[in-house]
């Protein structure tokens, strides 16, 4: 079965836009995806990339009016100026991994968590918003977000880190197919040609 890799923040408006679709095409190919939630403050400072939240004005103009694109052709909901973004992720990457550490697909528990921050405003940092959300799509939040406060999920949140800046991520969401990187949603394209092993025609 083919892998995709993907490294990602809980927070990434990007990591929002191209969730579903990553997971469609994950289905279509028979690939399965690794979730690797990121410390993506630490990913940013080893691979020289300045925050979002911190660039200039200008660049943060821009991104509003194209996360707004994505969006309209996603057909999904997003606030331009989440209420709580940027936030601390640790606790929300330790919970998604305390899922997978126990075999659970995570695959819904990220969406919730990324939804909640670009459509719906909630705070991922707070312990009770998670184990909501985790409740949500039918796990059981109390039980993870004690899992989430073991060493082996911290210690599994660094290694992913530590591994995504391995890989040469400097961003999130960053894709690992067949030791190639693709980073950005906007790359899924070429993801979905990698997995199908030809180039796909042009998107019109």
């Amino acid at each position: 079965m083919p892998e995709i890799t993907c490294y990602f923040s809980p927070q990434s408006g990007y990591a929002y836009l191209g969730h579903a679709r990553l997971v469609a095409i994950a289905r279509a190919h028979g690939a399965a995806i690794l979730w690797r939630p990121v410390d993506i403050l630490k990913v940013f400072a080893e691979g020289g990339s300045t925050a979002p939240a911190k660039q200039s004005p200008v660049r943060n103009a821009y991104r509003k009016v194209d996360i707004v694109r994505w969006a309209k052709r996603a057909g999904i909901s997003i606030n331009t100026e989440p209420a709580f973004w940027p936030t601390d992720t640790l606790p929300a990457c330790r919970l998604i991994t305390a899922a997978m550490l126990q075999g659970i697909d995570a695959t819904d528990l990220i969406g919730a968590c990324l939804g909640a921050v670009w459509a719906r405003n909630l705070q991922i940092s707070e312990r009770a918003t998670l184990i909501r959300l985790a409740d949500e799509v039918g796990l059981d939040g109390a039980h993870l977000a004690e899992l989430s406060d073991s060493v082996e999920a911290a210690e599994r949140v660094a290694r992913n880190t530590a591994e995504a800046i391995a890989a040469g991520v400097f961003g999130s969401p960053s894709y690992v197919v067949d030791g190639e990187l693709y980073f950005g949603q906007d790359r899924l394209d070429f993801l979905a040609e990698a997995l199908a092993g030809a180039p796909a025609e042009a998107a019109q």
